[in-house]
């Protein structure tokens, strides 16, 4: 008869054998105090490095004798920073050897009747003695007077040429167009390519209300043959605090291919390129991704695409042109390019073939920090840490509890930071390419545990070979 102690016994042993294989909570930060019971704190893209899911659900909040504290995770709750507003005011050009008398002439009195009511007005009107196209413009005047602001910058507009792309400008204030003084220089630049453009247009003036009636803008470079074609007041008021934007770079190599990916996409013609190729340690979510080519000029194609592993083809995530040019004493990129919530660790970028020799590029990733909130317990520290055993829809369920516990209370959150503890990378699943002793032990338990089964049931067969 078969001895069924054995078989509990071996049970025994798998299932102890399976207890020491449970994944630990791995701490990643730590709260040594927290100021009430409702605290929060600002998670970065770091903790993306230690997490083996992009929506965090293996995050857990623990308090110091290991108990799982309710949490959530949201959007920082300002979004919002500043509201811009313009206000479009007049300007003329003034030709070369106008007289001071000449720019006084730019109002001029008018007197009107109407019926018992004599009122006088002020007609403004551009001169046609300031615009002949057949002298030379020296300068252009901006008119203040009826502005009833402050004038944080001037906004100017012009078409664009290629002889006005990069236009260097001082500014200068009167209020008797007599005396002028100086206010600012600045430079202004307008790239355009296959229909994208790099515009900075925007002077900083930071004038206070009624202290200049004019301006006059004096252009040393890019002026000749240049129109103005609008010009504005921009105020810019704060209407809330600043949410940090969370970013950070990631150095590339030149890629082992120089045709372009599209080739594999498209199967089309291999087309020489510049590329690099990226890989960053985190999974977080990206909103928006741009280059930093340092102090190199560059006005002409890229191409980005990204893939989650070595072994998938690359997807092509965004195709134009990428300006990176100098601005007076500052350089200046094209806007960043929007990426909705990518979490691809490989990247790839392709530029002309012409700078394969001479940039060196980084790629920076965009995204807003998040806020994770927790309900202490007066069990200091806490810890933020990863379960690779929690849940696959852990973090909602921690979300609607949480919820429920704080419905209808008036809650006052106490900011706090925490100390990195910095754990070895290779302790986590997405990471790990060490295998741990217990996962060792485990399987050689296991496939002992397998060499008694075969042993017992060739033993039963010769038994019953036996009594047959």
């Amino acid at each position: 008869m078969i001895n069924i102690k054995k078989y509990i016994s071996l049970s025994a042993l798998l299932l102890g054998a399976s207890s020491l294989v449970n994944a630990e909570v791995i701490p990643v930060y730590q709260i040594d105090d927290a100021p009430g019971t409702y605290v929060q704190t600002t998670l970065t893209h770091d903790i993306y490095r230690y997490s083996a899911d992009s929506q965090l659900n293996d995050l857990v909040v623990v308090d110091q004798q290991g108990n799982k504290l309710p949490y959530r995770i949201t959007a920082p709750s300002v979004q919002s920073s500043e509201q811009s507003q313009q206000t479009n005011v007049r300007f003329f050009p003034v030709a070369v050897g106008a007289a001071p008398e000449t720019l006084l002439a730019l109002s001029s009195a008018s007197i009107r009747l109407d019926a018992n009511e004599i009122s006088v007005s002020v007609v403004k009107s551009d001169k046609q003695e300031l615009q002949n196209e057949s002298v030379p413009t020296d300068f252009f005047v901006v008119d203040l007077s009826d502005l009833k602001t402050r004038a944080d910058n001037l906004v100017v507009l012009w078409p664009v040429s290629e002889k006005h792309q990069y236009l260097e400008v001082e500014v200068s204030g009167t209020n008797d167009m007599t005396n002028w003084t100086p206010i600012t220089q600045s430079t202004l630049v307008q790239l355009q390519k296959d229909g994208e453009k790099l515009t900075r247009n925007k002077i900083a003036l930071n004038l206070s209300e009624k202290e200049y009636a004019y301006l006059k803008l004096k252009f040393t470079r890019g002026s000749e043959g240049l129109q103005l074609t609008q010009a504005a007041i921009e105020n810019t008021d704060k209407i809330a605090n600043a949410t940090v934007v969370d970013t950070w770079q990631v150095a590339g190599v030149l890629a082992e291919k120089q045709e372009s990916a599209l080739y594999l996409i498209n199967g089309g013609k291999k087309t020489p390129v510049a590329a690099w190729e990226f890989e960053r340690d985190d999974i977080a979510p990206v909103a928006k991704i741009s280059l930093n080519l340092g102090t190199i000029m560059y006005g002409d194609n890229i191409k980005v695409f990204s893939r989650n592993t070595e072994k998938q083809a690359w997807q092509l995530l965004h195709q134009g042109i990428w300006f990176n040019a100098q601005v007076g004493s500052d350089w200046q990129q094209s806007d960043a390019i929007n990426i909705y919530s990518n979490s691809d660790v490989y990247w790839r970028v392709e530029l002309n073939e012409l700078v394969r020799t001479t940039l060196n590029p980084t790629l920076v990733f965009h995204r807003q920090p998040q806020t994770l909130q927790f309900i202490a317990n007066n069990s200091a520290p806490y810890k933020i840490a990863i379960d690779d055993q929690a849940a696959p829809n852990n973090q909602q369920t921690s979300t609607q509890i949480f919820s429920q516990l704080v419905s209808g209370k008036d809650l006052q959150w106490g900011q706090v930071a925490f100390t990195e503890l910095k754990p070895n990378i290779n302790s986590f699943a997405r990471h790990g390419m060490q295998v741990s002793w217990k996962t060792l032990l485990f399987w050689g338990i296991l496939l002992l545990a397998v060499a008694v089964l075969v042993g017992v049931a060739v033993r039963l067969m010769g038994q019953m070979k036996s009594k047959a």
